[in-house]
């Protein structure tokens, strides 16, 4: 039989056996150690044989598959998850600003966040702003800075349960890893979730600037009087020249709250903002209700307080329109572990 002479490529091609560090995945604890320590050849083995192939697959298997049993034996290994990119927020969100007072901001981002939870989605609401209302609407008994807290709807109801985090946000931080810190954290906390809900106050305006650069749908509650209109004019510089992740200039939309038609003041400021704003002055508003304030005295929004009355409706409507502009996020999750809390 002739001996025909291969080619080198072709046997190195047949000699190369992938080692661990080519099996294993990037985030695994042993990655990092394969790359620094080049495999040993095994006594027992003999080159070419089944036994070779079986104990080689074996020892991929383990290395890069069996994650459980590594953390049994070898629990101070492990390797801590790089922390979201800034620019990357895994959510569509809705940041919900104004410079004016008594605008209704906190309570809107409340019942707007339990309407999204009657249409089943997962929130994060976010509350940034000094006074930290946001949990009461809930039945909280106080306020917790920066703790996640998951708020469940009565036993029986079909609704999502609501997330919540507040924060002590200053004034714009110098240092931008400061700033950065923020928005890092709300990625980790919005995680599985589908919406998040923003509560910020004029001191947090620098935090509104870099959501809406990341894609947040801006809403600006303003109540009819002179002085929501006077403010439009900041609200507007604030946004001035500030474009989203696509390149598009940010428009925020604005919102009438505490509305009642029977009065010609705010028949006439409606009509003042229409002309100023155009299209960005949503067509529908947040009626004047006293159950409102009512509804926060028992610790619940008016969606539980009041379900059937005219301006639950108007949250409902407010909830539909944002699920139109941005669909939420999906919630399937797939080969996540379960993780302690």
């Amino acid at each position: 039989m002739a001996i025909v002479d291969e080619e080198p490529e072709t046997i190195a091609e047949e000699l190369h056996q992938p080692s661990v560090s080519d099996m294993l995945p990037q985030w695994h604890p042993q990655t990092r150690d394969a790359r620094l320590i080049a495999p040993q050849p095994d006594p027992l083995r003999k080159p070419g044989s089944a036994v070779e192939d079986t104990l080689e697959h074996a020892r991929e298997r383990q290395a890069s598959k069996w994650y459980a049993l590594k953390r049994v034996f070898d629990p101070a290994d492990e390797v801590a998850p790089e922390p979201a990119h800034s620019n990357d927020l895994p959510v569509p969100m809705v940041t919900v600003f104004s410079m004016a007072g008594g605008t209704g901001k906190t309570s809107l981002v409340a019942t707007l966040g339990r309407a999204l939870s009657a249409s089943g989605e997962r929130v994060l609401l976010t509350d940034a702003t000094s006074h930290g209302l946001l949990p009461y609407y809930f039945g909280a008994s106080e306020l917790r800075h920066g703790v996640v807290r998951t708020f469940c709807p009565p036993l029986g109801s079909a609704d999502a349960p609501i997330n919540m985090v507040s924060y002590d946000v200053p004034a714009q931080p110098a240092d931008p890893a400061a700033q950065d810190w923020l928005i890092d954290d709300l990625a980790r906390n919005s995680r599985g979730l589908q919406r998040v809900v923003l509560d910020l106050g004029p001191s947090a305006a620098w935090l509104a600037q870099r959501l809406s650069q990341l894609n947040s749908v801006v809403i600006v509650p303003g109540a009819p009087d002179m002085n929501s209109v006077i403010s439009l004019g900041a609200v507007e510089k604030i946004f001035s020249g500030i474009t989203d992740g696509q390149g598009r200039r940010v428009q925020p939309h604005f919102l009438l709250d505490q509305f009642d038609s029977s009065q010609r003041l705010h028949l006439d400021v409606r009509e003042v903002m229409r002309r100023q704003l155009g299209d960005r002055l949503l067509p529908f508003v947040i009626r004047r209700s006293q159950a409102v304030s009512e509804a926060l005295a028992e610790g619940m929004t008016v969606m539980d307080y009041a379900a059937d009355a005219p301006i639950a409706a108007d949250y409902m409507n407010l909830a539909s329109w944002l699920r139109s502009l941005s669909m939420p996020a999906a919630a399937v999750i797939t080969n996540t572990r379960w993780s302690e809390r």
